[in-house]
C-alpha cells in the first residue's frame, strides 16, 4: 500500500490542534496535561476488558463454594467427642451460659449440626415405610429455656399445695431451668409422635442413627425427668446400641463407661 498524502495532512493536523490545545490549557493553568497515545488507551481497555470477562467466569464457581447447601455441609462434617456425646446435662451436671454448640438447620429447627446428617437418614428410613417423621423441636438457648422454666414453675409457686423447694422440684420434673437442659446441646430432639406407627418407627429403629429415649417410664426416678415418648437424644450408633441391650439410660451409661475407663487405669 503507498503513502497518502492526505492521511499524512490529517496525522500533522491533529498532532497541530493538540498541541494549540496544550498550549492554552498551559497559558490558563500553568499546566499541561500529558499526551497519551492511544495504544495505551487501548491497552487499558483490553485489561479491563479481560478483568470483566474473568469476574463472570467466577460467578458460578463463587456461588457454588459460598452456596447455603454447600455451608450446611460443611458444618454438618462437625465430629462429636465421647464426652460430648455421652454428657447427661442436669442440676448435677449443669451447662454455662457459654456453651453454645455449633448449629444447623434441619426442616424448622436448629440442631447440633454434627447430626444433621443422621436426622436426614432417619427422616428418609421413615419415608422408605411411608411414615413421616417430623422433629418438633431442637436446639434451646440457656435464654429462651430459662423463660420457659419461670413460666412453668409460675403454676407451682400460686399453688397453696406447694412449698417453693416443692415447685421448684415439681416444675423441674417437666420443664428444667437454664443450663439444665439438654436441648442446649443440640443433641436432644422431639419427635411428632402422635401418630402410633411413627411412635412405633422410632422407638425401634432410634439406635440405628445412633438416638436414644432420653426419658423412659421406668428411668424417672434416675433421670428426675417426667416421661417424655418424644425426647429423643443423640449418643452415638455404638453406644446406642449398648444402651439397649444393658437396658440403661443415660446417667446409668455415662458411669458405667467412667467406671469402666477407671479400671483401665488400675
Amino acid at each position: 500500500m503507498g503513502f497518502s498524502p492526505y492521511e499524512y495532512d490529517r496525522k500533522s493536523y491533529r498532532e497541530s490542534k493538540r498541541r494549540r490545545k496544550q498550549a492554552l490549557r498551559q497559558s490558563e493553568t500553568g499546566y499541561i496535561k500529558p499526551y497519551r497515545r492511544s495504544g495505551r488507551r487501548k491497552a487499558l481497555i483490553v485489561a479491563a476488558a479481560a478483568v470483566l470477562v474473568l469476574a463472570i467466569a467466577t460467578v458460578p464457581v463463587c456461588m457454588h463454594l459460598f452456596s447455603p447447601e454447600r455451608t450446611a455441609a460443611q458444618r454438618r462434617r462437625v465430629t462429636l467427642s465421647a464426652s460430648e456425646r455421652l454428657r447427661p446435662v442436669n442440676k448435677a451436671n449443669p451447662l454455662q451460659k457459654t456453651d453454645v454448640p455449633p448449629l444447623a438447620p434441619f426442616e424448622k429447627v436448629k440442631v447440633h449440626a454434627a447430626i444433621a446428617d443422621e436426622l436426614e437418614a432417619m427422616r428418609q428410613g421413615a419415608e422408605q415405610k411411608n411414615i413421616r417423621l417430623t422433629v418438633t423441636e431442637g436446639y434451646i438457648s440457656f435464654d429462651e429455656q430459662q423463660k420457659r422454666y419461670e413460666k412453668n414453675l409460675a403454676p407451682y409457686l400460686n399453688s397453696p399445695d406447694y412449698t417453693p423447694v416443692r415447685a421448684q422440684a415439681a416444675a423441674q420434673r417437666i420443664v428444667p431451668e437454664a443450663g439444665c437442659c439438654e436441648a442446649q446441646t443440640g443433641l436432644l430432639v422431639l419427635f411428632d409422635v402422635t401418630d402410633p406407627r411413627t411412635k412405633q418407627f422410632v422407638e425401634r429403629e432410634c439406635v440405628r442413627y445412633g438416638f436414644i429415649q432420653r426419658f423412659a417410664e421406668n428411668k424417672e426416678d434416675i433421670t428426675h425427668m417426667q416421661q417424655n415418648p418424644s425426647a429423643y437424644r443423640y449418643v452415638g450408633k455404638e453406644d446406642a446400641e449398648k444402651m439397649r441391650a444393658f437396658d440403661m439410660c443415660l446417667e446409668e451409661y455415662a458411669d458405667y463407661v467412667a467406671s469402666q475407663h477407671s479400671a483401665t487405669l488400675e
